[in-house]
């Protein structure tokens, strides 16, 4: 079983295949190069029986991006050997290229 820091870092690794959404991190700008880590883990919480990431939507219509982000996060659950953990996607977030796009 892998760590759940480890789970997260795969779990952030397959959402990049998402070009439509983003994790959800209070800091983008200079912060990120203040700190030792990748400030995208503050948007993954990892427990035993659930899995949550908090996005921010990139593009519209939201339901065939989170189908996405679903299959390729579901992959590394069962590759990390928690197959029936529950997955939760939370957006927190619209940015404005979502809403120029859907025009």
């Amino acid at each position: 079983m892998t760590t759940a820091n480890g789970l997260a870092d795969m779990l952030l690794a397959a959402l990049r295949k998402v070009p439509q959404l983003r994790p959800a991190t209070s800091a983008t700008t200079r912060a990120a190069t203040l700190v030792p880590w990748d400030l995208d883990l503050l948007a993954v919480d990892v427990s035993p029986d659930v899995v949550e990431l908090r996005l921010v939507a990139l593009a519209l219509p939201l339901a065939p991006s989170l189908r996405d982000a679903e299959t390729v996060l579901r992959q590394v659950l069962v590759e990390s050997g928690q197959p029936k953990t529950a997955l939760r996607l939370v957006i927190t977030d619209l940015d404005a290229t979502a809403l120029r796009g859907s025009t």
